[in-house]
C-alpha cells in the first residue's frame, strides 16, 4: 500500500473513515512420585497486572451522544465515528491481565531479534537515508549528463515514501533500534505485527471491552484516573509543548487504580475486536444547533468485520478522542505514526493459546464422530507455561521486557460418543479411533519423539486389528467398502473417523494407545496409555499439569555377547490429566504422559 506517507499523520483525519516408549525401556508400575501435588498460584505475566472483571458499561447512550455532538464542533465533523460507540450497553468482562504500558520499541525489539520479523521503518533510517542519497546522486548525474550533451533534462523522481520503501527493501537492509525511542510506544505496526508480537510473547491483543473495563472499572467515567478531565494527565493536543508520542509512563497521575499507564492518549491501540455495530445500534438522523446555525447530522459509521477496533486516542488528537468509549475501525494493514498496541492475557494458563491453536486446525483434518465434526473445549485446557524477561529501560512500576515464552498444553474435546472404555475398544475393531483433544507446545519432546508443534490426539482402544482381507462377491470382485482415513479424498465426512493405525505405526494392539496426528492428518507417533478410567469428576479427581519422577527399567547390552542387563533410572515426566465428557455425565479421565529433555520442567512454571 502507498498510503504511509507521513510520520506525523493526523489520525483524526482518517480515523473515522471509512512413537511410544523407547525400545528396551519400560516404566515400572507404581513408581511415579509426584513432585507437585498442588497447582502453583497464578502468576502475572511479566509487565502485566491483574484487572478484576465484572459487569461493565460499554459505550455511550444515544441521548448523551447527541448532546456531546451538539456541544463540540469537532465531534460534529467526525460524528459518524462517534456514533459508532452507541448505544450504551453492559458486558460481563472476565478477570484478565493487561500490560501496564503500551508496547515499547525495546519490547518489540526482542520479538524482531527472535523471529526475524520486519522491524518498524524508524529502525531503518540509515538505510532509508542512503537510498534517498543514492536517488539524488543518480538524478544529479543525469542532470549533468543532459547539460553536457545539451539534451532534455531528466524528469525529477518522486520522493521516496519511507515506510513503503522499507516494506519493500528491509530484508536486504541494515537496521538498528535507536536508543532514543526505546521507551516510546512502538508505532507503524499493523494488526498482523501486533498479533505476531503478542503470540510470540505468550500474550494476546486486548479486546475493546477489556480496554474499556481497564479505564472505567465499575463506573462509566471517561478517564482512567477519575470522573473529571485533568491537565497533564495524558498526551493529547491539549499538551501543546509536545509534538510526538512520549515515553510510556510519562504521566503517572493519569494511571488507572491498577497502575496501568496511558490508557487515555499517547498512541491509539489495536484491539482484537471487529469493528461491528453494538447490539441494537440504529441509524438515527437528528439536528444540532439553533436558528440559522442549525444543521442536520445524518452520518453512518463505516462498520466492517474486516476492520479492527482501535482505542485510547493519541497525542495528535484532542481529549474528545481519548475518552474511554471512543472507538474506531481501522484496516488491518493500516500503519500510522500514532498507532501502536498493548497486550493482555487470560488468567487461566493456556486458554488463550488453546483458542488460537484450535482455530488453526485445518478443516480438512478435523475429525468426525457419530454426531458430526469433533469440537474442542479450550476453557478446560490443561497447561503449564512460563516467561523469560528482563527489567528494561523504563522505570514505570510493573514494566518488564519479555525475552521468551514456553508453553505445553492439552485441550480436550467437548464430548466423546461413548458410554465407557469398552466402547472405545470396540471401535478399534472397526478401525475407529476416539479423538480426545489436541496437544500443542513450543518445546521438542523426547517421548513421544515429536518436534514442537500442534498435534491431534486420539485413542486406539486395545483389541486385534480388523481382518484386512476384503470379502469376495459372487464374481470374485473385492468389496471396496473398507474404512477410509480422516482427510482422505474418500472421506465424505459421514460417521466416525477411521484410521488403519497398523499401516502407519508399529504399536502393540493389545493395549490402549494414544495416536498423535500432525496438521496434515498423518499419524506420526503413538504411546501406550496409562490405565483408562471412566466415571464422574469428583472432589478427589486431580486434573491439571503435574511433574512427576518415574523409575524406568532400561535394557542395556551386557559384558558378554548377547547378554542383556537391566538398570533402573529416574526420569522426569509431565502428566497432563484431563476429563472428556461421554454421552452421560460420566466421561473419560485420562492422563497424557510426556517426557522432555532433562531439566526442562525445572524452574518456575505457571499451572
Amino acid at each position: 500500500m502507498h498510503s504511509l506517507t507521513s510520520t506525523t499523520l493526523a489520525l483524526a483525519a482518517i480515523f473515522f473513515i471509512s512413537p511410544g516408549v523407547t525400545p528396551g525401556a519400560s516404566a515400572n508400575a507404581g513408581t511415579a512420585a509426584p513432585i507437585s501435588e498442588t497447582k502453583d498460584a497464578p502468576q502475572n505475566p511479566p509487565g502485566l497486572v491483574l484487572v478484576n472483571g465484572g459487569r461493565t458499561k460499554i459505550g455511550t447512550s444515544l441521548k448523551d451522544m447527541k448532546k456531546f455532538i451538539e456541544e463540540h464542533k469537532e465531534a460534529q465533523e467526525k460524528a459518524a465515528g462517534f456514533l459508532g460507540e452507541t448505544p450504551q450497553h453492559t458486558v460481563n468482562v472476565d478477570d484478565y491481565y493487561m500490560m501496564v504500558t503500551e508496547t515499547t520499541h525495546e519490547q518489540f525489539h526482542e520479538y524482531v531479534k527472535a523471529t526475524g520479523a520486519m522491524p518498524p521503518y524508524l529502525w531503518g533510517d540509515g538505510a532509508i537515508q542512503d537510498a534517498i542519497k543514492a536517488q539524488q546522486d543518480e538524478y544529479g548525474a543525469k542532470v549533468r549528463e543532459a547539460r553536457a550533451n545539451n539534451t532534455a533534462m531528466p524528469e525529477r523522481p518522486e520522493p521516496i515514501d519511507k515506510p513503503y520503501w522499507w516494506e519493500q527493501n528491509w530484508k536486504n537492509s541494515e537496521w538498528e533500534m535507536p536508543e532514543a525511542i526505546a521507551k516510546k510506544p512502538v508505532v507503524f505496526v499493523d494488526y498482523q505485527d501486533a498479533r505476531g508480537y503478542s503470540e510470540w510473547a505468550g500474550l494476546r491483543l486486548m479486546t475493546e471491552f477489556e480496554f474499556e473495563r481497564a479505564v472505567r472499572g465499575n463506573s462509566d467515567r471517561d478517564w482512567a484516573w477519575g470522573e473529571d478531565w485533568k491537565e497533564n494527565a495524558c498526551a493529547t493536543t491539549e499538551l501543546r509543548k509536545i509534538s510526538d508520542c512520549v515515553d510510556v509512563g510519562s504521566f503517572p497521575e493519569g494511571a488507572s487504580p491498577e497502575g496501568i499507564q496511558d490508557l487515555n492518549g499517547n498512541v491509539w491501540e489495536w484491539t482484537s475486536s471487529r469493528y461491528d455495530p453494538y447490539p441494537k445500534f440504529k441509524h438515527d438522523r437528528f439536528k444540532v444547533g439553533k436558528g440559522s446555525l442549525q444543521k442536520e447530522i445524518d452520518k453512518m459509521p463505516k462498520f466492517s468485520a474486516d476492520r479492527r477496533v482501535v482505542r485510547s486516542g493519541g497525542q495528535q488528537v484532542s481529549k474528545l478522542f481519548a475518552r474511554a468509549s471512543t472507538r474506531g475501525g481501522f484496516d488491518r494493514y493500516q500503519k500510522a505514526s500514532v498507532l501502536g498496541f498493548r497486550c493482555a492475557a487470560s488468567v487461566k494458563p493456556g486458554v488463550d493459546f488453546a483458542r488460537d491453536r484450535m482455530k488453526n486446525i485445518p478443516n480438512e483434518i478435523r475429525p468426525q464422530d457419530s454426531k458430526g465434526p469433533v469440537t474442542y473445549l479450550p476453557e478446560a485446557v490443561t497447561a503449564m507455561d512460563r516467561w523469560h524477561s528482563t527489567d528494561g529501560a523504563s522505570e514505570t512500576p510493573g514494566y518488564a521486557v519479555i525475552t521468551g515464552y514456553d508453553y505445553i498444553l492439552f485441550t480436550p474435546t467437548e464430548q466423546i460418543q461413548t458410554n465407557g472404555v469398552n466402547d472405545i475398544r470396540k471401535g478399534s475393531q472397526k478401525d475407529e479411533i476416539t479423538f480426545v483433544g489436541f496437544l500443542s507446545t513450543n518445546q521438542d519432546m523426547v517421548e513421544p519423539a515429536l518436534r514442537a508443534g500442534t498435534y491431534l490426539v486420539a485413542i486406539r482402544g486395545a483389541g486385534k486389528y480388523p481382518d484386512r482381507e476384503a470379502p469376495q462377491d459372487a464374481e470374485g470382485e473385492g468389496d471396496e467398502a473398507a474404512p477410509v482415513e480422516a482427510g482422505s479424498k474418500e472421506d465424505d465426512g459421514d460417521g466416525p473417523t477411521t484410521l488403519r493405525v497398523d499401516e502407519h505405526l508399529e504399536i502393540d494392539p493389545e493395549v490402549d494407545n494414544y495416536i498423535f496426528l500432525d496438521m496434515e492428518g498423518t499419524p506420526v507417533a503413538a504411546m501406550a496409555t496409562p490405565e483408562l478410567q471412566y466415571g464422574n469428576v469428583t472432589s478427589a479427581t486431580k486434573l491439571g499439569a503435574f511433574v512427576v519422577e518415574k523409575t524406568v527399567t532400561l535394557e542395556i547390552p551386557g559384558q558378554e555377547e548377547g547378554e542383556v542387563e537391566e538398570i533402573e533410572v529416574q526420569q522426569q515426566w509431565l502428566d497432563l490429566k484431563y476429563f472428556v465428557k461421554g454421552r452421560s455425565r460420566k466421561g473419560l479421565k485420562g492422563t497424557l504422559a510426556l517426557r522432555f529433555d532433562e531439566g526442562l520442567l525445572d524452574g518456575e512454571w505457571r499451572r
